[in-house]
C-alpha cells in the first residue's frame, strides 16, 4: 500500500460522524455482562437479569441494587446490607436466593443488618437461604467456629489479639471475664500459650461457639468454659491477669477483677470507650473533676477520698445500662424473694412490701430488730476504721510515663489514674493484712478502635502487687505520679 492510500484511510476514519460510533457500543447492561461474565458479579448479574426480564420488572435501578462484594466463609455468602433491597425482586420469590446461590457457587447466603441506635455499628446477619449460619473462620492460625447469624467475628480488635499474641503467657493462668467466641481467649491459649484460661460470658451461643473453636483446635484441657455473670461466677484468687473486655465499659466488673487475681498479684487489662477530651465534652470535664482536685492536692489518699463507694452495687448504679445487659431476667419487672420480703424491682426503684404475715413477724420480733441494729453499728464502725485507712497513690510506670504519657489525651489520662486509684482501694479493702499494701500502677495504654464521636477503645494495664506497708507509702513520697 503506497503512502497516499494510508493517508485515504487514516482521513476516512477520522471523518467518520460520532453518532455512527455510538451506534457502535452495546448497552451498559450488555457491556458489563460480556465483560464480566467470567467473574462471579458477571455470572450473578448475567443470571438474575435474565429471570427479572423473564418477569418483566429489569430496569436500571435493580442493576444498582445489586452487591458488588461480598464476604466468603466457606460455603456461606454474606452480603452488605445496602443490596438486595428494592421491592421488585420479591416478584422473583425464593428463586432469586437460589439463581444467586447457584451463579455464586455457594450452598448458603446472608445479609448484615446494621442494627439501630447502636453507636457502635454492630452488625447482624439474617440468613436469607441455607440450612444454618455455622462458620469457620481462620485467623492467625487460629479456627474459629461461631453462627454468623448470632454472633459475628470482629476483625476491630485485631491489634489487642495481635499484642497478646506477643506476650508470654505459658506459666501464667488468665481470667476472660467476657469471652464471647473466644476473640481473646484463643489469643491467649493459641498464641501467648496460657498455662489455663477461665473464659466466662453470659451468652449460650457465644460459649457454644467457643466450645466448638476448642475441640477443633484440640485445646479443651486447658480451658475452662464458664456460663453466667462474671460478677458472680468468677474464680476467686486463681488469676495472673485478668482481661475485662468489654466495651463500652468493663467498671462494674473491676471490683470482680480484682477478686481474681492471685494474693501473689497479677495485671488487669481493662476496656473502655472513652470520649476523647480533644472532642470538648463538657460531660468529660463533669465526671473527671474529682480526680483533677486530687491531683491538685497532691496528699496521700485515704480510702475515704477515692471515688465511689467500696461497695460494688453503687458502680454497678452508675451504669444502668450495663447492669440490665447481664440481668437474667429480662422483664421491666423483677420481683424476687429474700427472708420473707418480697422486693420488687421496677425501672431502676427498689420497694419492699410486707404480707400481713410478716407485718406481725415483725411486730412481735422488735428485740431481734434491736440485736441487728447494733450488729450493723460494729459493722459500720469496722467499716469507717477500713476507710480511714492510708493507701498508696496510683501509679505510672516510670518508663511508660517518659515515653508515652504525656502524648495520650487529657481524658485517657484521667481514666487510666481512675482505674488504677480504685482498683488500689479495691485490693487493699480484699486483703487487709497487717504490714501489707498494695499498689496499682499504669503500664500500658493499648488504643484498639476509634469510633464516631470522638469515641476510642483502649484498653489500660494496671500492674497490681503487695509490698510492705512501708516501703510503698516510702515510695509514695520519693514519687509524683504525674
Amino acid at each position: 500500500m503506497n503512502r497516499q492510500a494510508s493517508l485515504d484511510i487514516a482521513t476516512t476514519m477520522t471523518d467518520r460522524p460520532l453518532s455512527n460510533r455510538s451506534n457502535r457500543r452495546s448497552s451498559a447492561d450488555e457491556t458489563i455482562t460480556r465483560y464480566n461474565l467470567v467473574s462471579p458479579f458477571g455470572a450473578m448479574l448475567n443470571a438474575l437479569r435474565e429471570e427479572a426480564i423473564r418477569n418483566g420488572i429489569w430496569c436500571d435501578e435493580l442493576h444498582r441494587d445489586l452487591p458488588k462484594r461480598w464476604e466468603k466463609h466457606g460455603d456461606l455468602i454474606i452480603f452488605p446490607p445496602d443490596c438486595f433491597k428494592h421491592h421488585d425482586w420479591r416478584l422473583i420469590g425464593r428463586r432469586l436466593w437460589q439463581l444467586t446461590a447457584r451463579s455464586l457457587k455457594a450452598e448458603r447466603l446472608g445479609r448484615k443488618r446494621i442494627i439501630e441506635g447502636d453507636d457502635f455499628h454492630t452488625p447482624h446477619v439474617d440468613l436469607l437461604y441455607g440450612k444454618d449460619g455455622w462458620v469457620e473462620h481462620i485467623d492467625n492460625g487460629v479456627r474459629y467456629q461461631y453462627d454468623v447469624t448470632k454472633r459475628m467475628f470482629s476483625s476491630s480488635n485485631i491489634s489487642e489479639k495481635q499484642r497478646i499474641s506477643e506476650m508470654d503467657c505459658h506459666r501464667e493462668v488468665i481470667v476472660d471475664m467476657f469471652a464471647g467466641i473466644g476473640y481473646f481467649t484463643m489469643a491467649y491459649l493459641m498464641n501467648a500459650h496460657a498455662k489455663h484460661v477461665y473464659a466466662i460470658d453470659w451468652h449460650e451461643d457465644a460459649l457454644e461457639a467457643l466450645q466448638k473453636t476448642l475441640e477443633c483446635n484440640g485445646i479443651t484441657d486447658r480451658c475452662t468454659v464458664i456460663y453466667g455473670d462474671a460478677r458472680r461466677v468468677s474464680p476467686h484468687g486463681v488469676a495472673d491477669r485478668v482481661n475485662l473486655g468489654l466495651v463500652p465499659s468493663s467498671r462494674p466488673y473491676w471490683l470482680t477483677g480484682c477478686r481474681c487475681l492471685k494474693s501473689t498479684g497479677g495485671i488487669l487489662h481493662i476496656h473502655e470507650a472513652i470520649k476523647l477530651k480533644s472532642a470538648g465534652s463538657d460531660e468529660i470535664k463533669k465526671d473527671t473533676y474529682q480526680l483533677r482536685r486530687l491531683r491538685k492536692s497532691g496528699s496521700t489518699l485515704s480510702r475515704n477520698e477515692s471515688l465511689g463507694s467500696v461497695d460494688e452495687e453503687s458502680e454497678l448504679s452508675e451504669h444502668n445500662d450495663l447492669t440490665e445487659k447481664c440481668r437474667v431476667d429480662q422483664n421491666d419487672n423483677v420481683v424476687s424473694s429474700k427472708n420473707g420480703y418480697q422486693s420488687v424491682i421496677t425501672n431502676g426503684e427498689h420497694t419492699v412490701t410486707h404480707t400481713e404475715e410478716q407485718t406481725e413477724m415483725k411486730t412481735s420480733d422488735d428485740s431481734a430488730q434491736k440485736r441487728l441494729k447494733r450488729k450493723i453499728s460494729r459493722s459500720a464502725s469496722i467499716i469507717e476504721e477500713i476507710e480511714n485507712r492510708i493507701l498508696p497513690n496510683a501509679r505510672i510506670e516510670s518508663g511508660f510515663k517518659a515515653n508515652m504519657w504525656a502524648s495520650l489525651d487529657a481524658a485517657i489520662r484521667d481514666f487510666a489514674f481512675e482505674c488504677a486509684t480504685n482498683c488500689t482501694r479495691y485490693l487493699n479493702n480484699i486483703h487487709d493484712e497487717e504490714g501489707k499494701l498494695w499498689t496499682c500502677t499504669v503500664t500500658n495504654v493499648a488504643k484498639v478502635k476509634n469510633y464516631p464521636a470522638h469515641m476510642q477503645h483502649i484498653v489500660v494495664d494496671v500492674e497490681c502487687r503487695p509490698e510492705d506497708e512501708k516501703v510503698a507509702l516510702e515510695s509514695d513520697l520519693n514519687m509524683q505520679c504525674f
